[in-house]
């Protein structure tokens, strides 16, 4: 039986990488991409991604998108009320298996299962385990092409900030850096790429910007 499918959708290198598995896989029909986004903002909690970009992606890639607002800085509680009330739509319309683009942070994966607790849906995680240098080396060789948008100032320097996830970008990362930032270290915009049927334009500003604590971004309005 195919899984009738949302998946959870930050704009990102993983999030897209996610798409691709399960695509290619044919376990799954994605009938949404999922996002929730800063309804002050318009922006994407932690990617910092305008929300009309993530739009232009979706038309793209000719999936539809639900958008999910939430209030600026909502408590945890705020945010499962809101997540379970959209969770509510999607139960009425028979989809029964959320995605998710996480790879080995084992609190964040116990959460989002959290989330689906009491419902009928089923957590699914296609790139869970996986080595992230192999995904990264995949993602680009299947011609896919993201810019980075955000970084965690702790980890990386602002000059990041802008540059192509490349080839050159991953030799250039620091040791202590994954490869696919799965530990925040810094975050990306997924522009153009074989599912993709146009590239997304986008204008980056290179002034960084704060938007979430110790992260840094750049508009790529």
């Amino acid at each position: 039986m195919v899984n009738r499918s949302v998946l959870f959708w930050s704009g990102g290198k993983d999030c897209m990488m996610a798409l691709d598995k399960v695509l290619e896989s044919k376990h799954a029909n994605v009938a949404y991409l999922f996002t929730t986004y800063d309804e002050m903002t318009n922006r994407v909690p932690f990617h910092g991604i305008h929300i009309d970009l993530i739009k232009a992606q979706a038309n793209s890639l000719r999936i539809p998108l639900l958008t999910v607002p939430l209030p600026h800085k909502p408590s945890n509680t705020e945010y499962q009320d809101i997540i379970h009330k959209r969770f509510a739509s999607i139960i009425d319309e028979g989809l029964n298996s959320v995605i998710f683009g996480d790879i080995f942070l084992e609190d964040l994966h116990v959460y989002r299962e959290s989330l689906l607790n009491n419902t009928p849906l089923e957590a699914s995680f296609p790139l869970w385990g996986e080595s992230t240098s192999e995904l990264t080396s995949n993602f680009l060789s299947l011609g896919y092409k993201a810019v980075i948008c955000g970084i965690d100032t702790e980890a990386l320097d602002e000059n990041y900030l802008g540059k192509d996830f490349d080839e050159e970008f991953l030799l250039n990362l620091p040791s202590y850096v994954d490869p696919c930032g799965e530990n925040g270290e810094f975050h990306t915009f997924t522009y153009t790429g074989p599912l993709f049927k146009e590239t997304i334009h986008h204008e980056a500003n290179l002034k960084p910007q704060s938007l979430f604590g110790k992260y840094k971004y750049i508009d790529l309005d």
